[in-house]
């Protein structure tokens, strides 16, 4: 009697640990799912600046705004959102690309230079993706490193 329920306590153990480890994989490798067409806010590490990032439903082309009604125009239609990245694109243009657990951000201003920012271990839910830790490099200033977790809210 004794054996039959250890077994049983087994069985169930091992189906939690499997059905754990598979949400885990799920959320791990759904940020390219989960941002087409959808706004996001980003805080700065300091909590004092906000910016407003509405990626486009198809293709690479991402709106950044730290206004939240331009956010909240881009995110309306795909017409809107064409508007307000020919209007971003007076100052820069801004593209990403999703993939398994990192999300990259460039932008490319208009004299040619390049930033980018790579979201690495993301976690992406329906409300939110966290990423632990981020590399950039930023043009004419530099690259590194930032080991902290950084989250992108939904508000679309």
């Amino acid at each position: 009697m004794k054996k039959k329920k250890w077994t049983i306590v087994g069985v169930i153990i091992a189906v939690l640990v499997i059905i754990g480890g598979g949400v885990y994989w799920n959320m791990s490798h759904a940020v390219a799912k989960k941002v087409p067409g959808n706004t996001y806010i980003y805080q700065g590490l300091s909590k004092d600046k906000s910016v407003y990032l509405t990626f486009a439903e198809s293709g690479d082309h991402v709106v950044v705004s730290s206004n939240k009604a331009d956010a909240a125009k881009a995110s309306q239609s795909a017409s809107s959102f064409d508007r307000q990245y020919k209007a971003q694109e007076k100052s820069a243009t801004w593209s990403y690309k999703a993939e398994g657990g990192t999300l990259t951000l460039a932008e490319e201003t208009r004299d040619g230079q390049v930033s980018q920012w790579q979201y690495n271990h993301i976690l992406a839910t329906n409300k939110k993706f966290t990423a632990r830790s981020f590399t950039y490099q930023i043009a004419k200033a530099g690259q590194g490193q930032v080991k902290r977790k950084v989250v992108f809210e939904k508000v679309s």
